[in-house]
């Protein structure tokens, strides 16, 4: 009866060390996953960057050159605000590819919403550059636009940012 006491113990203490070492290895794995994406959400939030400049000189009118809300800022102006977009737009894609392979999904949904509105208000000031030549869009198509165009991107960089922090704080 000793020697099965022995047994039944020893394969117990057995059984318990691999669940101990399996269970630490899914929290170390889970650890290095939070890690590897909170570097990743961050590479895509600093690859937005360039999109707060440019926001700050096209719809809040911060620096030279800008002119008031309801008309396009100056042509040289709008040019680099191109320029600076058609960067973070490559910037984004690249970062949000990473986005994929980190998961989960909402986070990457979220990161193709921003890239995708980023894209959009390019392609807007792009129409704007274009109106300039041709006389320039009234102040009220000028300002609806920008204004539809700045929010959407707004709104998806402040989603992006909420599904990278519940990815962030959610306990392993």
């Amino acid at each position: 009866m000793g020697v099965v006491g022995t047994l039944c113990t020893s394969w117990l203490a057995h059984v318990t060390a691999r669940r101990q070492t399996r269970d630490q290895g899914a929290v170390e794995q889970s650890r290095a996953l939070r890690s590897e994406r909170l570097e990743a959400y961050l590479a895509f939030m600093k690859a937005a960057e360039p999109v707060d400049g440019v926001l700050h000189r096209v719809a809040h009118h911060d620096g030279p050159g800008v002119s008031v809300w309801n008309s396009p800022p100056a042509a040289h102006v709008l040019d680099e605000a191109l320029a600076e977009l058609g960067t973070a737009v490559d910037a984004l894609y690249k970062a949000q590819a990473r986005l994929d392979l980190m998961g989960p999904k909402t986070v990457a949904v979220e990161a193709v919403n921003v890239w995708s509105e980023v894209r959009s208000l390019r392609m807007y000031l792009q129409g704007v550059r274009h109106d300039m030549l041709a006389g320039g869009p009234s102040a009220e198509d000028y300002r609806a636009g920008l204004q539809d165009a700045v929010d959407a991107v707004e709104v998806s960089r402040e989603r992006f940012a909420q599904r990278a922090r519940e990815v962030i704080e959610a306990p392993p």
